[in-house]
């Protein structure tokens, strides 16, 4: 009988022991396995410090050789999965279409958002009083056009009342004192019961009236300080009225402001000067043209919209305020300059390869093969247009104009350049 021993702690070949009877045929496979499991420990039996001191006694050079060569072929592995040739009988299957890139004249698109008609801040005043006193009537009511100085109502006041007698006794006792030493101080009082006078809110009329002696007035106008329509009526006749409280509102509707509600996704479209066309429902033949004046710095945290103000000229005063309207604002397109002319270059939305969030075409670089290049693009409708969508898209990066692009058959490529990254991996 015959005995192999494997002996696992030698660090040569294991050992063999032949017993009697021992055919040749055995042994002669017991002789090669055994060689084979000495070639294959080999390098296992090897100590840690064996490799080490192997890579450190090591060619730099030749390391540093096989780390470039290696880096070369993954850049050339890289560089060729982008790349794509069809034989032609799967270029006749994948019934590739191409088409160039085109370039037009650059266009504004439009972003359509809801707004509302509002007074501008600035075109807008209360009349009220400087002094305290009873209102005793009102010369209009609201919806009325009054002049900037125009008398709008009669306060009577007991301040003002003195107020005019004081300035009629300065004057005579001016006149008593000519000549005098008390001539200088007589006049300063007259100046002072003068200033007060303008200063309770007196017209010039009224002033002198008060000078020339004539008969004080028991009342005193309330003027409006700028012209335009009395918006609102705060008190009635009769009605006791506090140095400073409104009477009423006035406002100049010549020009509007139009408050767009754009929503946060569309900040980036927005800047001051921006040009906007309105529509409002009661005139929708109608359009209103103006300019994005300012955009307010808080965002409405309900709504989730930045409200841009846009003034407006209304000199037919079809605007009016409360209005909701439709608010178009002018968004330009990215553009191309070369040779002096101003162009975009766009693409069918078809030619589009989605990865994740990159995007990618096919461009043609010679029969039946193919690139894939990464563009960035966007809609010729601004998100959150309502305009119709076309089903074309604007290049910004990525594309030359005249570049033949894949627009039928792109996912056939895509799925070619799969199945070969797949091979190279195995």
């Amino acid at each position: 009988m015959t005995t192999l021993v494997l002996d696992p702690y030698s660090s040569r070949a294991p050992r063999i022991r032949a017993g009697t009877g021992l055919s040749k045929l055995l042994f002669r496979h017991a002789l090669l396995l055994s060689l084979a499991l000495t070639a294959a420990c080999g390098d296992e039996n090897a100590t840690p410090a064996t490799r080490t001191d192997a890579l450190a006694s090591g060619d730099t050079s030749s390391r540093e050789a096989g780390v470039t060569e290696s880096g070369e072929a993954h850049e050339d592995e890289h560089a060729e999965s982008d790349n794509v040739t069809l034989s032609e009988a799967a270029f006749r299957t994948a019934q590739i279409e191409v088409e160039p890139v085109a370039t037009a004249p650059a266009v504004g698109e439009g972003l359509e958002v809801p707004g509302q008609v509002e007074l501008d801040p600035r075109r807008v005043a209360l009349v009220s009083s400087r002094i305290a006193g009873r209102l005793e009537r009102l010369s209009v009511v609201e919806g009325d056009r009054v002049r900037a100085g125009q008398s709008v109502g009669a306060l009577f006041s007991p301040d003002y009342l003195t107020a005019q007698v004081d300035l009629a006794q300065a004057t005579r006792r001016v006149g008593t004192l000519a000549g005098t030493t008390d001539e200088t101080g007589a006049r300063a009082l007259a100046d002072a019961a003068r200033r007060r006078l303008r200063l309770l809110g007196a017209s010039d009329a009224e002033i002198d009236r008060a000078e020339a002696g004539g008969e004080p007035a028991s009342t005193m106008s309330l003027r409006s300080p700028i012209g335009g329509s009395v918006i609102e009526a705060h008190v009635l006749p009769g009605a006791a009225v506090e140095a400073g409280a409104p009477v009423f509102t006035v406002a100049d509707l010549s020009v509007i402001d139009v408050v767009a509600e754009v929503p946060e996704r569309n900040l980036p479209l927005l800047r001051t000067g921006q040009r906007a066309t309105v529509s409002i429902a009661a005139y929708p033949d109608m359009r209103f043209e103006g300019r994005v004046e300012r955009l307010r710095d808080a965002l409405n945290a309900e709504t989730r919209t930045l409200r841009a103000v846009i003034h407006v000229p209304n000199s037919s005063r079809r605007l009016r305020p409360g209005m909701f309207a439709t608010v178009r604002l002018d968004i330009p397109t990215s553009t191309t300059v070369r040779e002096g002319v101003t162009s975009t270059l766009t693409i069918p939305e078809s030619a589009i390869v989605t990865d994740g969030e990159r995007r990618f075409v096919f461009v043609e670089t010679g029969p039946r093969a193919y690139e894939r290049r990464e563009v960035r693009t966007t809609p010729l409708s601004s998100p959150g247009s309502a305009t119709q969508r076309i089903a074309r898209v604007i290049v910004q990066d990525g594309l030359r104009a005249g570049e033949r692009v894949v627009v039928r058959g792109a996912f056939t490529l895509k799925s070619e350049l799969a199945k070969a990254s797949l091979s190279d991996e195995h």
